[in-house]
């Protein structure tokens, strides 16, 4: 008889939309400790956004912007490891 056990989850799910909802991309296997910073870097490239731009992520559940070295795996849930965010330019206010 054997024992089946599934494996851990090698990163988390990483859906980042556009500011205009128009484009999404998947950044799949990413490492919870990667920052927001570095979530930003990857979805800029997929969704070619404007690299003269300053760009921050709003977390799609709570609509809070996230802090630069905050880690994604702190926004992920552990029964879901799928975090939804969104592009946002930075507007310059802090």
């Amino acid at each position: 008889m054997s024992t089946q056990t599934s494996a851990p989850p090698v990163g988390l799910t990483v859906e980042v939309s556009d500011p205009n909802g128009q484009q999404q991309v998947l950044l799949e296997g990413v490492r919870p400790s990667a920052t927001v910073n570095e979530v930003v870097a990857m979805a800029m490239s997929e969704l070619r956004l404007p690299p003269n731009v300053d760009w921050n992520l709003r977390d799609d559940a709570t609509s809070r912007l996230l802090p630069e070295q905050q880690p994604i795996g702190d926004i992920a849930k552990e029964a879901s490891p799928h975090v939804k965010v969104t592009m946002q330019p930075d507007a310059g206010l802090g």
